[in-house]
């Protein structure tokens, strides 16, 4: 396996696990008592008493729906080996998915001072659009260098 398959397929992988994350969150979150009373808050914890929302909705949806884009560009990557548009998207929906998780991370440990159970889920997507992130990069920086060697 080539290193642009290898790392569309770490994208698909960050992004599946971000979905399993995401959606077990939206679930408890609508479906649930709350979702700081889910069966594994105690690794994963989301917003402690008051829940935050983004447009009336808690921010895992939205988290949601980023690693479903994620998976679907990857898909269409996975297929498309050499596709340097598929690559450089995958690019912007990892900073976005980065600065979006981040900020969020950041507002719930230091401006709410929310006391968590466990790890806030926040961190969790930051962790994995960061691998999406530089799985990007890394295949980018192949194109690049392929680019200019077939060229000289």
């Amino acid at each position: 396996m080539n290193v642009l398959r290898r790392t569309k397929v770490a994208t698909l992988l960050f992004s599946l696990a971000g979905l399993l994350l995401s959606g077990y969150l939206t679930y408890w979150n609508y479906f649930g008592h709350s979702c700081h009373q889910n069966p594994l808050s105690w690794m994963v914890s989301c917003g402690g008493p008051k829940r935050v929302l983004i447009f009336g909705q808690p921010t895992c949806v939205y988290g949601f729906f980023m690693f479903l884009a994620v998976a679907i560009v990857a898909l269409v990557g996975i297929r498309k080996v050499s596709s340097v548009g598929i690559t450089k998207a995958l690019l912007v929906l990892g900073l976005l998915g980065t600065a979006f998780s981040g900020s969020l991370a950041i507002y719930e440990l230091w401006f709410l001072k929310i006391q968590f159970t466990g790890l806030p889920a926040c961190v969790y997507g930051f962790v994995l659009y960061v691998g999406i992130l530089m799985s990007s990069m890394i295949a980018l920086r192949h194109i690049r260098l392929n680019s200019t060697a077939s060229t000289s």
